[in-house]
């Protein structure tokens, strides 16, 4: 009987093992660039990516746990922030809202910088990896502007018919716009969270001339080429099939919230009003849909004009613009993401090989915008993507000024 109780526990220990990846040695990130002095210079100034990123010891290494962990729980010990929030009224009378967290000391350059934030999937300011990368930007000084994804908040109704989607810059534009009026003298920073991540490389590209109010900008999680969802989310291989399905689900949430501007009266109202024409939505479908696909099929690209779902993910899709962005810029993902599988993702790969100010960064550990670190269950309240993100930073506008 001992030896049989023997065998279970080792047979117990031997899965939890393989479940966690505790046999996988935590490593530095593998950094990937073109060799330019500049790229050299902001390399040699980000000792962090030559230091090992160490996960919270008992699950960080497991991919699926920190990508779980970071969509239900957050931030650990999330810090208290003050913001205050913005209204703004676009030319088609889409309103949406951004929230300001001014800076509580002053950037070591005495200079005024603003960090224009866009998050991920129906996210705003709220959620506590915002407010945590939000706050440690405070303590360095900066000035960080959050765009609140529109529909997303229950205390701000549509006042059009139409919710955010992956591909719609015009939000995003706006806060910019809004902060190059109201801080003239402030320099920019962008970056952009998995979705978010998209529509600032998408806003940077698309008219190239935006990218000289920044200073730098950093894609985080990001998928980058949108045409290859049909088939990444629908895969069982590391349970996407399960994630797109929770992603789904709680975007339905949003939907049904504001389904009386979205394909109800309320849009019937505002369509006669403003002489649009009018889409017709199989709303039953919209609400059986199983994945972010389906929706996207029945509801967004019907609500932005595309006839099939190709064309609208080309045009969401920020590979078709990364080539024309020439400011600084750090992309970052983990190879365990459970979301976005690496092997998809070769738009990075590419961009950086006639880029002269990119770099490409992945991490062996770290999930979908976990990076977690420290600790042997409870990890850090400031992770690792905050300490390589604001490292970036700090480099770029060191070596634009030493190169100036």
């Amino acid at each position: 009987m001992d030896s049989i109780y023997l065998l279970a526990v080792a047979i117990i220990l031997y899965i939890l093992m393989k479940i966690l990846n505790l046999n996988t040695r935590a490593v530095p990130p593998t950094v990937k660039f073109k060799e330019t002095k500049f790229n050299c210079e902001v390399k040699k100034a980000c000792p962090i990516l030559n230091e090992i990123y160490q996960p919270t010891l008992l699950w960080g290494k497991s991919g699926h746990l920190q990508t779980f962990i970071y969509a239900k729980h957050g931030r650990f010990q999330k810090p208290r922030t003050q913001k205050s929030r913005k209204t703004v009224v676009l030319p088609d009378k889409t309103t949406f809202t951004f929230d300001i967290f001014e800076p509580v000391t002053t950037h070591s350059s005495t200079d005024d910088y603003t960090i224009c934030i866009a998050p991920g999937i129906a996210n705003t300011s709220d959620n506590s990896y915002i407010e945590t990368f939000a706050w440690y930007g405070q303590q360095n000084g900066y000035r960080m502007v959050v765009l609140n994804h529109l529909g997303v908040l229950k205390s701000h109704k549509l006042t059009t018919p139409r919710i955010f989607t992956y591909g719609d810059t015009e939000e995003y534009a706006g806060m910019v716009d809004y902060v190059l009026k109201n801080f003239a003298s402030s320099k920019l920073i962008a970056v952009g969270f998995s979705m978010g991540a998209n529509i600032v490389v998408k806003y940077l590209g698309e008219q190239p001339q935006r990218q000289k109010h920044f200073e730098c900008a950093l894609s985080i999680c990001q998928g980058y080429d949108i045409t290859l969802a049909k088939d990444v989310l629908h895969e069982w291989d590391g349970f996407r099939r399960l994630y797109c399905f929770m992603m789904a689900e709680n975007l339905k949430k949003y939907i049904r919230r504001n389904s009386h501007m979205l394909f109800g009266e309320g849009a019937t109202a505002f369509r006669k009003k403003n002489g649009c024409a009018d889409v017709s939505y199989d709303v039953e479908e919209i609400f059986k849909s199983t994945s972010l696909v389906h929706i996207d099929e029945h509801l967004n690209r019907k609500m932005l004009g595309f006839d099939n779902l190709d064309d609208f993910y080309s045009w969401c899709s920020s590979s078709n613009h990364i080539h024309k962005v020439t400011i600084p810029m750090l992309m970052l993902n983990s190879e365990d993401d459970a979301i976005i599988p690496p092997k998809y993702n070769t738009t990075p790969d590419s961009y950086i090989k006639t880029a002269d100010k990119a770099m490409y960064v992945t991490t062996k550990h770290g999930g979908h915008l976990g990076f977690y670190e420290g600790g042997y269950i409870k990890p850090n309240t400031v992770t690792w993507m905050e300490r390589v993100s604001f490292q970036y930073i700090n480099a770029v506008l060191d070596t634009n000024s030493n190169m100036q």
